[in-house]
């Protein structure tokens, strides 16, 4: 509540948003999912819950109270105080180039276009041809930026809307191109 910019909802993400945010992820990726804003770890769970190894998880929250709540959740994940224009810097850190998936907490729509278009473009960086970059929206529009998806040559798909939730959600994920090269 003291700082409503930081966070993408006042309240945790409900399960029916949460499976939606994974439900594309293949269990059985053999390299790292990157989550970006984890909060509470609602995304963080259901990721565990679809089969996700912990040890493949590299959680990048800027919010120190949020840092020992996740440590303490999920002790064999990666937890990183860190903000996300700087994922690549922070992956790097760790040894690891690039990550199978990603999945958004952040809330984007939230923040200035340009600070957007960072957090995209590095997430893009590290992301491994044929891997999505998930995102929650509470607004019925994507606020990954379209020229951010073009540049990075993936596409824009729609995975659908959770409306019980509070608040209401939706959720699209931008998908690099197979034969994307990293850069």
């Amino acid at each position: 509540m003291k700082h409503p910019l930081q966070l993408g909802a006042l309240f945790p993400s409900g399960s029916f948003l949460s499976r939606l945010m994974v439900k594309h992820i293949d269990p059985n990726t053999s390299g790292y999912v990157l989550e970006l804003g984890p909060g509470t770890g609602s995304f963080t769970k259901a990721l565990i819950q679809r089969g996700l190894p912990e040890e493949k998880l590299i959680l990048i929250e800027q919010s120190p109270a949020f840092i020992a709540l996740l440590r303490a959740k999920f002790p064999k994940s990666t937890v990183v105080l860190g903000n996300a224009t700087q994922s690549g810097e922070i992956l790097n850190s760790l040894g690891i180039t690039q990550c199978d998936e990603i999945v958004s907490g952040v809330p984007l729509n939230a923040m200035d276009i340009e600070v957007r278009k960072s957090i995209c473009t590095e997430g893009f960086k590290i992301l491994k041809p044929g891997g999505s970059f998930v995102q929650v929206s509470y607004l019925p529009r994507c606020s990954i930026p379209s020229d951010t998806i073009m540049s990075s040559n993936a596409k824009k798909l729609f995975c659908g809307a959770v409306l019980p939730n509070l608040p209401p959600a939706f959720v699209w994920r931008a998908q690099k191109n197979s034969s994307s090269t990293v850069r």
